[in-house]
This record gives C-alpha cells, sequence and structure tokens, in this order.
C-alpha cells in the first residue's frame, strides 16, 4: 500500500500539461552527477544503485548523497516516491529534531544558489564536506543556504510550512516540515514551492546517527518543474 502525504501545500494531483514538463533525476550513480559525501567522525551510510532507485542503509550513520545539476535550475515543485523501512527510534522523553533526536527519516534539500563563498581563512578550518559544499557552486557565484524538504515519524507535530533554521546549520540549513512517513511502507509526496527558487543540486540525507538507529530507505524517484 502506498502512503500520500498531505499537508496544504502538497500537490494532491498534477493535470496532463503540468506533468509533461516535470524532469525526473536520473537514479544512476555516475560519479559526474552524484556525489557522497561524510562528515567528520559520523559513520556514513551505504548507497546502492538497485533496478527500482536508489537504497541508502543507514546504521547508526549519516551522510549526504547529493545531485549535481550540470547547470542551475529554476524549480517550483518537486516530487519523490520512496519506500522506508524502519524509522529512526526516538528516545522516549525528546522531541525529533532536538539534540540527541535530531535523526529524520528521509529529507530532501534544495542546495540554493546565492552569493556566500568561503575565504581564505574559512577553507582552512571548514570541514571537507562544507568546502565541498561551496565548489558545487557555479563560477563567480556561490551558495545561499540548503532548504530541507523534511518527513517525520508520524507522531511527530509540526506546523506545515513552518520553517525552521537548523541549530547546527550556522545560517546554512532551513528545514520545512512537509509531512509524516510510516515505517514499512511506500510513500509519495510532492511540495509546491512559495516561489521559484535557483537550485544547484539536490541533497539527499537520512540520519541514524544521533539515535543510534538502523533502517533502509529506497528513494525510486526524484522530479521537478
Amino acid at each position: 500500500m502506498k502512503t500520500f502525504i498531505y499537508v496544504i501545500t502538497v500537490l494532491v494531483s498534477f493535470s496532463y500539461a503540468v506533468a509533461a514538463l516535470a524532469i525526473s533525476v536520473p537514479m544512476q550513480l555516475d560519479k559526474h552527477h552524484w556525489q557522497s559525501l561524510k562528515y567528520r567522525n559520523i559513520p556514513a551510510n551505504q548507497v546502492t544503485e538497485l533496478a527500482q532507485g536508489l537504497q541508502i542503509q543507514i546504521d547508526a550513520s549519516a551522510s549526504p548523497l547529493i545531485y549535481v545539476f550540470d547547470e542551475a535550475q529554476i524549480i517550483n515543485q518537486v516530487s519523490v516516491d520512496g519506500m522506508i523501512g524502519n524509522l529512526p527510534v526516538i528516545p522516549q522523553g525528546l522531541k525529533q529534531g532536538e539534540k540527541g533526536a535530531d535523526d529524520f527519516p528521509f529529507r530532501l534539500g534544495l542546495v540554493l544558489e546565492g552569493d556566500k563563498t568561503l575565504n581564505f581563512a574559512q577553507k582552512l578550518i571548514a570541514a571537507e564536506w562544507v568546502k565541498i559544499l561551496f565548489s558545487l557552486a557555479p563560477e563567480e557565484a556561490g551558495i545561499d543556504h540548503i532548504m530541507f524538504l523534511n518527513l517525520a515519524n508520524p507522531e511527530f507535530q509540526y506546523a506545515a510550512d513552518t520553517p525552521r533554521e537548523h541549530p547546527k546549520g550556522k545560517g546554512l540549513f532551513t528545514e520545512t516540515f512537509v509531512g509524516r512517513i510510516a515505517a514499512d511502507e511506500n510513500f509519495s509526496f510532492g511540495y509546491q514551492l512559495p516561489m521559484p527558487v535557483k537550485v544547484i543540486a539536490l541533497w539527499i540525507s537520512a540520519d541514524g546517527d544521533d539515535t543510534g538507529s538502523s533502517y533502509t530507505l529506497t528513494v525510486n524517484s526524484i522530479s521537478y518543474n
């Protein structure tokens, strides 16, 4: 059974004309477009290419999987289909997203083009993944931030379309909670952005490092208009 995730801005249906304009992201792990990054001192997820998509195995781990566009894309909506195994286990007494429970089963990040760059001193001390992130920006440009669209556990309470700045993001991450996801089910969601944005890369995250959780996420398809 497929779970459809509904919030105010979720796209329940597409007209034929709009659907015809949707662009699918290739789900083959070619090194030109797909990059697996690693956080310092955190085990990396294991990513496998399957016939139906990309499978991400989380085992008390976390790492970004990034798709880099050949050139920046103007995006006003995104859609994702996938399947989740288990879910992050949130410790009793903590709320998902808090310190000690900052694991979400799926985050889709839009890396927005902007004017932020790293100066010489920042490059010397920045983590490797931060330097790689900024290197994604076109020449003579930079990044603005990563706009994450999060799916949470069923019990998570959130205000739709109310983004938060991630406490560890240092101005680089915002998160908008767009729906909940159930264990051992297929899921499908679409999200209409408040306004078109210029995107240089897509960022997929699934985390288990904060809670020591193990589960499997399969991303079958990602498309955008």
